[in-house]
């Protein structure tokens, strides 16, 4: 009589077991989405037009309230870099979009690779007179072999991303990334990817890299032939939701918005010429849809989440809101706009991984690369900096003190907050404090400037909160000598740049972005915690039981469920 009651025990033991077991289980699937230029205000600023995706993740994820950037200067392929490895710039080297390459003397983006080819999907766009409704058709059809030329890798990375330990230490998985970018795409990839796709701006086309493939994806083209953007001419961007819910009046101030657009709705693509159909298209939201249906198509076509004791890798990084966010600024009509269809776009993603996948067995991290500063604005005592005055005050305070150069400049490039000397410039400030002082002085002394930073000096040691993050933003070769602090709210630019704003500084509005997680093993709740875009990367290896070369962030523990900490550190 007593051995039934054991026997249940027994049972309920083993039910306890399996069902521990299923739960650390690691995911099927692992998704990135990066909302490139989505401050973390957003969030709460936007929230009368949550109803589908942002509403999910705040709802049944973990939302982590503090998150931010460490480092001081924060731009696309720093911030997807960063995400994707778990380790600062000082350590991925990816700095920033751009550096200057003291041995070519070029500047150099940060996916360029004169060896790698880019592979096209289809000729550069054709645009028809719309006649009857009709409008654009792309020339040439099924994807074209490598074009040849100068393409882009991720050969200037140096650290490892999550995807490439699940390619090598769970291997069989697939690896996808899709972004309207190709630093976004190449970067959360890593050094190799089943299919990494971006939006190849000089051909039109969507494109990938002889670094990837060796001719186009089949699974790609297939839906590029299908689906192909251009079907979108007769798209009309309207507000998503009634205008008297949104914050700000539609007609703002300092939006320079792409010709022939003006800075009212609608903006229509109907009419636009082929040289700019494309760059228009990527401003409104059919383009953020068209990458998600591409995500989708692909999920289906590679099936994504379906193999057990595999783990596949997703990632996409939509543009859109960048692109847009630089010519009409946080404050507009448009942002918000974007922001809404966005939420739509993150609901039918979410919608078809459940259906799909099913939410326990894929784990999902949502964050941005960056924020974006306010429209300059003279009445609120803030406006923009530009380069040129900078590189000028350093170039006469440099020949005031050591006199003309013997050729070109001392001054060899300023890329953004990076100011670049020639080589003997460079040796002669390693040994001359004071005129490192007086360029200091002089550069600081112009509207707009906090700091002049000498990276040399620089420390991620130091009591210095700002000093502190510009080092972990410092890789040594690819840094410039000094490094540019605006003042808060102050934008930095070239003469004559076509944005209204632009972001890479060491404040809030540039740094504080989401981090939510949604998924199998994760706790949903909203997290005070300090967490930051390094945490990512080492959150999501833990929960796939994979372990990274190189971290800089932290395992989120409190986002996990108690299996998951147990059996996945």
């Amino acid at each position: 009589m007593r051995l039934r009651p054991l026997l249940r025990l027994v049972a309920v033991a083993l039910l306890a077991w399996s069902l521990t077991a299923s739960a650390a289980a690691p995911p099927r699937l692992v998704v990135v989405i990066v909302a490139d230029q989505f401050r973390a205000d957003y969030l709460t600023t936007f929230a009368s037009h949550w109803r589908a995706g942002v509403q999910t993740l705040l709802r049944d994820g973990a939302n982590f309230r503090r998150a931010q950037y460490p480092y001081a200067y924060t731009d696309t392929c720093a911030g997807h870099s960063t995400i994707a490895t778990g380790t600062l710039p000082r350590t991925h080297g990816m700095i920033a979009d751009s550096w200057w390459d003291h041995e070519t003397n070029l500047l150099v983006d940060c996916t360029d690779d004169e060896a790698a080819s880019i592979i096209s999907y289809g000729s550069p766009l054709v645009v028809a007179a719309p006649v009857a409704g009709r409008g654009a058709t792309p020339a040439g059809g099924r994807g074209a072999a490598p074009v040849g030329g100068a393409g882009n890798s991720p050969r200037n990375l140096l650290a490892q991303t999550l995807a490439d330990e699940l390619r090598q230490q769970r291997p069989g998985g697939r690896v996808v990334t899709l972004s309207l970018k190709e630093r976004a795409a190449i970067n959360l990839a890593g050094h190799s990817g089943d299919a990494v796709m971006w939006f190849d701006e000089a051909a039109g086309t969507f494109a990938t890299s002889s670094a990837f493939a060796s001719a186009p994806v089949p699974e790609v083209t297939q839906f590029i032939d299908a689906s192909p953007y251009v079907k979108d001419v007769g798209f009309v961007w309207t507000l998503r939701d009634p205008s008297t819910t949104y914050r700000n009046r539609d007609a703002g101030v300092g939006e320079r918005p792409s010709n022939p657009w003006s800075g009212l709705f609608p903006h229509n693509l109907e009419g636009a010429t082929a040289a700019q159909y494309a760059n228009l298209w990527r401003r409104t939201p059919a383009a953020d849809v068209y990458l998600a249906r591409m995500a989708t198509a692909l999920i289906d076509a590679y099936r994504l989440g379906q193999a057990e004791n595999k783990t596949d890798f997703l990632g996409i990084s939509f543009s859109t809101l960048d692109y847009v966010g630089h010519q009409f600024g946080p404050d507009s009509r448009e942002v918000e706009d974007i922001a809404a269809h966005l939420d739509d776009v993150l609901g039918s993603l979410i919608a078809h991984l459940d259906d799909k996948v099913g939410r326990a067995k894929y784990v999902l991290a949502f964050t941005a690369d960056h924020g974006v500063a306010p429209v300059p604005s003279p009445a609120k005592g803030f406006g923009s900096l530009t380069l040129d005055d900078v590189r000028e005050r350093i170039e006469e305070t440099l020949r005031n003190r050591y006199g003309p150069p013997d050729k070109d400049a001392h001054v060899a490039r300023i890329y953004y907050p990076n100011v670049y000397l020639s080589p003997a410039i460079r040796q002669r400030l390693a040994a001359d404090p004071l005129t490192v002082r007086a360029v200091q002085d002089a550069v600081t002394s112009l509207p707009g400037v906090a700091r002049l930073l000498y990276t040399p000096e620089l420390s991620d040691r130091s009591r210095d909160p700002l000093v502190r993050a510009a080092a972990l933003g410092r890789a040594a070769t690819r840094s410039g000598a000094f490094l540019i602090v605006q003042k808060r709210n102050w934008v930095l630019g070239p003469r004559g740049t076509a944005d209204a704003t632009t972001h890479g500084s060491p404040y809030d509005y540039d740094q504080h972005v989401p981090l939510i997680l949604l998924g199998g093993g994760i706790r949903r709740g909203t997290y005070d915690a300090a967490a930051a875009p390094t945490d990512i990367a080492p959150t999501l290896a833990a929960l796939a039981g994979v372990t990274l070369a190189k971290v800089e962030g932290r395992v989120l523990q409190e986002a996990l469920l108690p299996d998951s900490q147990t059996t996945r550190r």
